[in-house]
């Protein structure tokens, strides 16, 4: 068996990478639990690869570029805490502030690489990782950090649970995460306070968590999708003063009847201050039971009022720029765009007809 450890590594180290980049993208159509996922599975795909280089003595190489600099460890828990934030809440939005819990790794990364790149270490026998603080921030302070984020999400999702009154349906998928996770600090805080040596076992577990991961999201995506009865638990926990039901069909009158939606730069606060609702409330209505944000939402009614106007003989005289400022669109290459993506058709097509 240990004779096809190399390539079993290498094979999931490629998956790892091709997946890792994948969820990273994520954060593009800010789906912001795939990018914290991401990060994760970067992290632990790089850790993965290291081993591998390791395992091939290529780490001494001057060929060889050093990836595992960029593994940090204190990646993993407020990339983890995120991951499972933005999956709880549906109206989660990620703040430029929250991106400081990230600055550690940051550190770790800069002072690590000056190290390796100047040849510090070499020149005067020392290594950042020879200091007692240095070990403890880099190797100590991320087990410590993964344990109070494992007990807080815990506590979170076991109020979630009671709120809604459920079993696990719905929620398996976040409990698999948190117990992984949970499975993974353990083991990694008996190697860390060097308890049992069990770096073997780590090994095994993230080798298996990039290949189930893979798995998953290759045949079966759905897998990373929100859950939506964490989703609905938490807006009736946040908003239990509200029904549903009847600000739902508040919200698409005002769209329906009222088009709303025919202002150009029309925004969710505009729309709440209409509904004298609050803004996230508003929004969690739309993610949940649409299925989308508040601007995809916006603008699947522009489209449905782009189209109604081409296809009414009284609005043939307009050309297709008038029809899209009049449907709330601000510029024609918007119109287009978001127009297509909502159809798969140009509107000229439409025109055809």
């Amino acid at each position: 068996m240990e004779k096809f450890e190399p390539y079993i590594l290498l094979i999931i180290s490629g998956q790892g990478f091709l997946l890792s980049s994948a969820l990273l993208a994520g954060i593009f159509k800010k789906r912001y639990a795939n990018f914290f996922l991401g990060l994760i599975t970067a992290v632990i795909t790089i850790e993965i690869f290291t081993i591998w280089v390791m395992r091939m003595n290529l780490n001494n190489s001057p060929s060889t570029f050093p990836i595992w600099l960029l593994g940090s460890y204190l990646i993993i828990p407020p990339a983890l805490w995120f991951f499972m934030k933005s999956n709880l809440n549906p109206t989660f939005q990620l703040k430029r502030i929250q991106l400081w819990l990230f600055v550690p790794a940051l550190i770790e990364i800069v002072v690590e690489g000056f190290s390796y790149f100047s040849n510090w270490h070499q020149s005067s026998n020392y290594h950042p990782f020879d200091n007692p603080f240095w070990f403890f921030f880099t190797e100590i302070l991320p087990v410590v950090a993964m344990g109070v984020v494992i007990i807080f999400l815990s506590i979170d999702l076991y109020r979630l649970q009671n709120n809604v009154k459920q079993s696990l349906n719905g929620l398996y998928k976040l409990y698999a995460f948190l117990g992984f996770f949970s499975l993974t600090t353990f083991f990694w805080a008996l190697e860390a306070f060097y308890i049992v040596p069990v770096f073997k076992i780590i090994e095994v577990i993230l080798v298996l968590f990039v290949f189930i991961l893979g798995y998953l999201g290759y045949f079966k995506p759905s897998f990373l999708d929100i859950p939506k009865l964490a989703k609905q638990g938490l807006v009736n926990q946040n908003f239990p003063q509200f029904n549903d039901e009847k600000e739902l069909g508040r919200l698409r009158s005002l769209f329906d009847h009222n088009k709303i939606h025919t202002q150009q730069k029309l925004s969710l606060k505009q729309v709440a201050d209409s509904l004298k609702l609050p803004e996230r409330y508003v929004s969690a209505l739309i993610n949940l039971h649409h299925n989308t944000n508040f601007n995809s939402f916006v603008n699947g009614y522009r489209v449905s009022e782009a189209i109604s106007r081409i296809q009414d003989p009284g609005q043939r005289k307009k050309n297709l720029l008038g029809i899209a400022m009049d449907s709330g669109f601000n510029s024609k290459s918007s119109f287009n765009q978001i127009f297509k993506e909502v159809t798969g058709k140009n509107p000229s097509d439409y025109l055809k007809k």
